[in-house]
């Protein structure tokens, strides 16, 4: 009787229990932080745990590092505001999406077992990794989305065509809202030199 109890209450608890150590587990670490960084709010300091659905925003004069849960590097430089839309890490793969409302990051993504998809969206279009590991750039203001590809390749997507180009390491395009993408072109050095020194 007091197994079949235990049992029942497993088979009622259990799925809840394990929803909540879901949620609870951080998407991200916080690893480097300059100025009054916040989340909803918050002012983050260094081993600050970041949340699924958590909005950062950097201030003009600061710096965000955050280190995943899958062991990838965002850099989140001044004057931006990114949110964890989804970060799914474990037995069935990497599942990540963010959110880059305004301003420009990095993305150094490390490659993982199994299955997997990190793309990080903006107005608009999507950029999403097109290869096992990635180091690369997106930046987005109004109207525009721009991304550079230091090493791997990405994809990046119009949200209102639908169509997309792969840019290849050391290259880069630039994505106009209600267009579909430029084709790709190779950056100069200066170019990666300032989206590098801007994500230090």
């Amino acid at each position: 009787m007091e197994r079949k109890l235990v049992g029942v209450l497993f088979a009622i608890f259990g799925p809840i229990f394990w929803a909540v150590a879901a949620a609870a587990t951080p998407a991200g670490t916080v690893i480097g932080v300059s100025g009054s960084c916040t989340d909803h709010g918050h002012v983050l300091s260094r081993g600050d745990a970041v949340q699924i659905g958590h909005t950062l925003d950097v201030p003009a004069d600061g710096n965000l590092t955050l280190q995943m849960a899958d062991g990838s590097v965002i850099s989140v430089a001044p004057g931006s505001s990114m949110t964890v839309a989804s970060y799914n890490y474990g037995g069935s793969g990497r599942h990540v999406r963010l959110s880059l409302t305004q301003g420009l990051l990095r993305a150094q993504v490390s490659s993982v077992t199994g299955p997997s998809t990190f793309d990080v969206s903006t107005a608009a279009g999507t950029a999403a990794v097109a290869s096992a590991s990635a180091d690369w750039f997106i930046r987005t203001q109004t109207g525009l989305a721009q991304a550079g590809v230091l090493a791997g390749k990405i994809d990046l997507t119009s949200t209102a065509t639908g169509e997309s180009v792969s840019i290849p390491a050391h290259w880069g395009t630039r994505l106009e809202a209600g267009r579909s993408p430029v084709p790709p072109r190779n950056w100069t050095q200066a170019e990666f030199e300032e989206v590098t020194h801007s994500t230090q």
